[in-house]
Protein backbone atom coordinates (compact mmCIF):
# COMPACT_ATOMS: atom_id res chain seq x y z
CA UNK A 1 0.00 0.00 0.00
CA UNK A 2 1.46 3.66 -1.06
CA UNK A 3 0.84 5.65 1.54
CA UNK A 4 1.12 9.54 1.49
CA UNK A 5 2.00 11.58 4.51
CA UNK A 6 2.28 15.60 4.24
CA UNK A 7 5.37 16.02 6.56
CA UNK A 8 3.37 18.72 8.74
CA UNK A 9 5.76 19.31 11.22
CA UNK A 10 7.70 21.05 8.83
CA UNK A 11 4.90 23.24 8.04
CA UNK A 12 4.14 24.00 11.55
CA UNK A 13 0.98 21.61 12.09
CA UNK A 14 0.80 19.10 14.75
CA UNK A 15 -1.07 16.57 13.14
CA UNK A 16 -3.09 14.08 15.08
CA UNK A 17 -1.34 10.92 14.27
CA UNK A 18 1.69 12.69 15.50
CA UNK A 19 0.38 12.01 18.67
CA UNK A 20 0.05 7.96 18.59
CA UNK A 21 3.79 5.63 19.12
CA UNK A 22 4.32 4.05 15.70
CA UNK A 23 6.86 1.67 17.17
CA UNK A 24 5.68 -2.08 16.71
CA UNK A 25 5.23 -3.63 20.47
CA UNK A 26 8.51 -4.28 22.03
CA UNK A 27 10.61 -2.43 19.20
CA UNK A 28 14.05 -1.67 20.24
CA UNK A 29 15.80 0.66 18.90
CA UNK A 30 20.06 0.61 18.36
CA UNK A 31 22.28 3.54 17.91
CA UNK A 32 25.94 2.55 16.48
CA UNK A 33 28.11 5.37 17.50
CA UNK A 34 32.37 6.09 17.41
CA UNK A 35 34.07 8.70 18.00
CA UNK A 36 36.25 8.77 14.71
CA UNK A 37 35.88 7.31 11.65
CA UNK A 38 37.61 4.20 9.75
CA UNK A 39 36.66 2.10 13.48
CA UNK A 40 34.59 -0.73 11.06
CA UNK A 41 30.51 1.29 12.56
CA UNK A 42 28.99 0.76 9.63
CA UNK A 43 30.41 -2.73 8.31
CA UNK A 44 29.08 -3.64 12.01
CA UNK A 45 25.48 -2.16 11.36
CA UNK A 46 25.42 -3.70 8.21
CA UNK A 47 26.26 -7.05 9.09
CA UNK A 48 24.74 -6.93 12.31
CA UNK A 49 21.31 -6.22 10.56
CA UNK A 50 21.36 -8.97 8.33
CA UNK A 51 21.93 -11.50 11.09
CA UNK A 52 18.97 -10.15 12.79
CA UNK A 53 16.85 -10.70 9.78
CA UNK A 54 17.92 -14.05 9.52
CA UNK A 55 17.14 -14.47 13.04
CA UNK A 56 13.74 -14.89 11.76
CA UNK A 57 11.98 -14.01 15.34
CA UNK A 58 12.19 -10.22 14.62
CA UNK A 59 10.16 -10.06 11.47
CA UNK A 60 11.73 -7.34 9.35
CA UNK A 61 14.37 -5.38 10.42
CA UNK A 62 15.09 -2.06 9.54
CA UNK A 63 18.84 -0.34 8.67
CA UNK A 64 18.67 3.28 9.29
CA UNK A 65 21.60 5.35 7.50
CA UNK A 66 21.64 8.07 9.43
CA UNK A 67 25.14 10.01 8.55
CA UNK A 68 23.66 12.71 6.22
CA UNK A 69 27.65 13.46 4.80
CA UNK A 70 28.66 9.87 3.97
CA UNK A 71 25.74 7.60 3.95
CA UNK A 72 27.45 4.16 2.74
CA UNK A 73 25.36 1.71 4.12
CA UNK A 74 23.78 0.85 0.82
CA UNK A 75 27.38 0.57 -0.82
CA UNK A 76 27.97 -2.48 1.70
CA UNK A 77 24.68 -4.05 1.28
CA UNK A 78 25.21 -3.65 -2.85
CA UNK A 79 21.99 -1.82 -2.66
CA UNK A 80 20.84 0.64 -5.04
CA UNK A 81 18.19 2.60 -3.43
CA UNK A 82 16.14 4.79 -5.52
CA UNK A 83 14.36 7.60 -2.47
CA UNK A 84 15.72 9.09 1.01
CA UNK A 85 14.17 10.57 3.28
CA UNK A 86 14.94 13.90 2.18
CA UNK A 87 12.36 13.10 -0.68
CA UNK A 88 9.15 12.61 2.03
CA UNK A 89 10.68 15.76 3.70
CA UNK A 90 10.74 17.44 0.23
CA UNK A 91 7.17 16.31 -0.12
CA UNK A 92 8.41 14.48 -3.27
CA UNK A 93 7.85 10.91 -2.02
CA UNK A 94 6.01 8.79 0.44
CA UNK A 95 7.62 7.15 3.37
CA UNK A 96 6.52 3.66 1.35
CA UNK A 97 8.82 5.38 -1.34
CA UNK A 98 11.69 5.69 0.71
CA UNK A 99 12.04 2.42 2.40
CA UNK A 100 14.60 0.03 0.49
CA UNK A 101 12.77 -3.65 1.12
CA UNK A 102 15.02 -6.26 0.45
CA UNK A 103 14.49 -10.00 -0.02
CA UNK A 104 16.89 -10.88 3.26
CA UNK A 105 14.26 -9.53 5.53
CA UNK A 106 16.05 -6.22 5.53
CA UNK A 107 14.61 -2.73 5.26
CA UNK A 108 17.03 0.33 4.20
CA UNK A 109 16.24 4.09 5.14
CA UNK A 110 19.24 5.83 3.76
CA UNK A 111 18.65 10.06 5.96
CA UNK A 112 19.66 11.98 2.77
CA UNK A 113 20.92 15.52 2.66
CA UNK A 114 18.44 17.61 4.39
CA UNK A 115 18.89 19.12 7.50
CA UNK A 116 15.60 18.24 9.05
CA UNK A 117 16.28 14.47 8.08
CA UNK A 118 17.83 13.77 11.78
CA UNK A 119 14.99 15.49 13.72
CA UNK A 120 12.78 12.66 11.28
CA UNK A 121 14.89 9.58 13.01
CA UNK A 122 15.05 11.03 16.55
CA UNK A 123 11.33 10.69 15.87
CA UNK A 124 11.40 7.22 14.35
CA UNK A 125 13.90 6.02 17.32
CA UNK A 126 11.96 7.04 20.47
CA UNK A 127 8.81 5.95 18.64
CA UNK A 128 7.13 9.49 17.45
CA UNK A 129 6.71 9.49 13.69
CA UNK A 130 2.96 9.98 12.53
CA UNK A 131 0.17 6.94 12.51
CA UNK A 132 0.66 3.90 14.08
CA UNK A 133 -0.87 1.55 11.39
CA UNK A 134 -0.27 3.63 8.44
CA UNK A 135 3.40 4.31 8.49
CA UNK A 136 5.81 1.12 6.62
CA UNK A 137 8.30 1.42 10.16
CA UNK A 138 5.23 -0.69 12.04
CA UNK A 139 6.07 -4.46 11.67
CA UNK A 140 10.17 -4.02 12.66
CA UNK A 141 11.29 -4.87 15.99
CA UNK A 142 14.59 -4.27 15.56
CA UNK A 143 15.71 -0.39 14.60
CA UNK A 144 19.70 -0.54 13.75
CA UNK A 145 20.79 3.58 13.84
CA UNK A 146 24.44 3.81 11.77
CA UNK A 147 25.24 7.13 12.61
CA UNK A 148 28.14 9.84 11.77
CA UNK A 149 31.46 9.54 13.13
CA UNK A 150 32.08 11.97 16.03
CA UNK A 151 30.48 13.91 18.72
CA UNK A 152 28.46 16.36 16.67
CA UNK A 153 25.12 17.50 18.66
CA UNK A 154 23.00 16.23 15.75
CA UNK A 155 24.51 12.59 16.49
CA UNK A 156 24.71 12.87 20.19
CA UNK A 157 20.88 13.78 19.69
CA UNK A 158 19.87 11.17 18.03
CA UNK A 159 21.80 8.51 19.83
CA UNK A 160 20.27 9.66 22.55
CA UNK A 161 17.04 9.21 21.42
CA UNK A 162 17.63 5.03 20.72
CA UNK A 163 16.67 2.58 23.59
CA UNK A 164 20.28 1.27 23.61
CA UNK A 165 23.44 2.80 22.41
CA UNK A 166 26.56 0.43 21.00
CA UNK A 167 30.09 2.64 20.90
CA UNK A 168 32.69 1.38 18.47
CA UNK A 169 36.10 1.74 19.14
CA UNK A 170 39.52 -0.07 18.35
CA UNK A 171 42.70 -1.22 20.53
CA UNK A 172 44.48 2.17 18.82
CA UNK A 173 44.67 4.84 21.77
CA UNK A 174 43.65 7.55 19.20
CA UNK A 175 40.01 5.18 18.92
CA UNK A 176 39.91 5.47 22.72
CA UNK A 177 40.42 8.70 23.74
CA UNK A 178 37.81 9.64 20.52
CA UNK A 179 35.61 6.94 22.11
CA UNK A 180 35.64 8.52 25.51
CA UNK A 181 35.38 12.02 24.27
CA UNK A 182 31.64 10.55 22.63
CA UNK A 183 30.89 8.61 26.12
CA UNK A 184 31.16 11.84 27.95
CA UNK A 185 28.68 14.20 25.39
CA UNK A 186 26.06 11.02 25.25
CA UNK A 187 26.24 10.95 29.41
CA UNK A 188 26.15 14.87 29.44
CA UNK A 189 23.05 14.61 27.54
CA UNK A 190 21.11 11.71 28.95
CA UNK A 191 22.52 10.73 32.32
CA UNK A 192 20.72 7.06 32.15
CA UNK A 193 21.86 6.37 28.41
CA UNK A 194 22.13 2.55 27.80
CA UNK A 195 25.62 2.78 26.86
CA UNK A 196 28.05 -0.27 25.74
CA UNK A 197 31.28 -0.73 24.08
CA UNK A 198 32.12 -2.79 21.43
CA UNK A 199 35.78 -3.22 20.52
CA UNK A 200 36.35 -4.29 17.05
CA UNK A 201 39.25 -5.16 14.94
CA UNK A 202 41.08 -7.00 18.14
CA UNK A 203 43.82 -9.71 17.73
CA UNK A 204 42.42 -11.65 20.19
CA UNK A 205 40.03 -11.85 23.31
CA UNK A 206 43.01 -10.48 25.55
CA UNK A 207 43.10 -7.32 23.33
CA UNK A 208 39.88 -6.75 23.93
CA UNK A 209 39.63 -6.63 27.58
CA UNK A 210 42.68 -5.14 27.89
CA UNK A 211 41.03 -2.39 25.66
CA UNK A 212 37.56 -2.18 27.47
CA UNK A 213 39.38 -1.99 30.76
CA UNK A 214 41.21 1.14 29.46
CA UNK A 215 38.17 3.04 28.30
CA UNK A 216 36.16 1.81 31.87
CA UNK A 217 38.73 3.61 34.10
CA UNK A 218 38.10 7.06 32.33
CA UNK A 219 34.33 6.85 32.39
CA UNK A 220 34.71 5.58 36.14
CA UNK A 221 37.00 8.32 37.04
CA UNK A 222 35.50 10.54 35.02
CA UNK A 223 31.98 10.00 34.66
CA UNK A 224 30.98 8.16 37.77
CA UNK A 225 29.71 5.20 35.92
CA UNK A 226 30.69 1.52 33.98
CA UNK A 227 31.02 1.26 30.77
CA UNK A 228 30.01 -2.55 30.07
CA UNK A 229 31.11 -4.86 27.32
CA UNK A 230 28.69 -5.86 24.69
CA UNK A 231 31.33 -7.63 22.25
CA UNK A 232 34.86 -8.57 21.18
CA UNK A 233 35.45 -8.82 17.70
CA UNK A 234 38.61 -10.02 15.60
CA UNK A 235 40.58 -8.40 12.94
CA UNK A 236 39.58 -10.69 9.83
CA UNK A 237 41.02 -9.42 6.31
CA UNK A 238 37.81 -11.27 4.85
CA UNK A 239 35.82 -8.19 5.97
CA UNK A 240 37.60 -5.71 3.57
CA UNK A 241 37.68 -8.03 0.85
CA UNK A 242 34.14 -8.19 1.14
CA UNK A 243 33.96 -4.54 1.40
CA UNK A 244 35.57 -4.86 -2.45
CA UNK A 245 33.08 -7.26 -3.84
CA UNK A 246 30.00 -5.00 -2.07
CA UNK A 247 29.01 -8.15 -0.37
CA UNK A 248 28.46 -8.26 3.64
CA UNK A 249 30.42 -10.70 5.28
CA UNK A 250 27.43 -12.69 6.59
CA UNK A 251 26.64 -13.60 3.09
CA UNK A 252 29.65 -14.70 1.51
CA UNK A 253 31.28 -15.90 4.61
CA UNK A 254 28.89 -17.46 7.01
CA UNK A 255 31.71 -19.27 9.10
CA UNK A 256 33.66 -16.50 9.45
CA UNK A 257 35.04 -15.29 13.16
CA UNK A 258 33.43 -12.00 12.55
CA UNK A 259 30.15 -13.63 11.24
CA UNK A 260 29.95 -15.93 13.68
CA UNK A 261 30.26 -12.88 16.15
CA UNK A 262 27.58 -11.41 14.49
CA UNK A 263 25.25 -14.06 14.69
CA UNK A 264 25.73 -13.92 18.61
CA UNK A 265 25.22 -10.33 18.85
CA UNK A 266 21.86 -10.94 16.87
CA UNK A 267 20.66 -14.14 19.09
CA UNK A 268 21.16 -11.80 22.00
CA UNK A 269 19.18 -8.97 20.89
CA UNK A 270 16.51 -11.07 19.58
CA UNK A 271 16.15 -12.62 23.28
CA UNK A 272 16.52 -9.53 24.71
CA UNK A 273 13.53 -7.98 21.98
CA UNK A 274 11.43 -10.89 23.17
CA UNK A 275 11.39 -10.57 26.83
CA UNK A 276 10.80 -6.18 26.42
CA UNK A 277 7.09 -5.57 27.68
CA UNK A 278 4.87 -4.10 24.81
CA UNK A 279 5.16 -0.36 24.17
CA UNK A 280 2.75 1.86 25.27
CA UNK A 281 0.05 2.31 22.84
CA UNK A 282 -0.12 6.39 22.78
CA UNK A 283 2.90 8.75 24.04
CA UNK A 284 2.32 12.83 22.86
CA UNK A 285 4.03 14.49 21.15
CA UNK A 286 7.06 16.95 22.31
CA UNK A 287 8.00 19.61 20.28
CA UNK A 288 11.10 20.54 22.02
CA UNK A 289 12.14 16.91 21.67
Amino acid sequence: MSVRLEPDWKRGRQADGLRHRESAPGALSIALVSGKGGVGKSLLAVNLSLELAAHGSLGRVLLVDGDAGLANADLLLGWVPERSLTDWIDGCATLDDVVTRGREGLDLLVSGPSPDALAILERLASGRLADANRTPFGDQRVRVFDLGAGIGREVVGLASACDRVWLVATPEPTSLADAYAMARRLVEARPDVALELIVNRAADADEGARTHAALERMTQRFLGRRLPLRAVLPEDPRVLRAVARQEPLSTSAPQAPYTRRMRLLAESLAEEVASRAPASAERPFDHAS
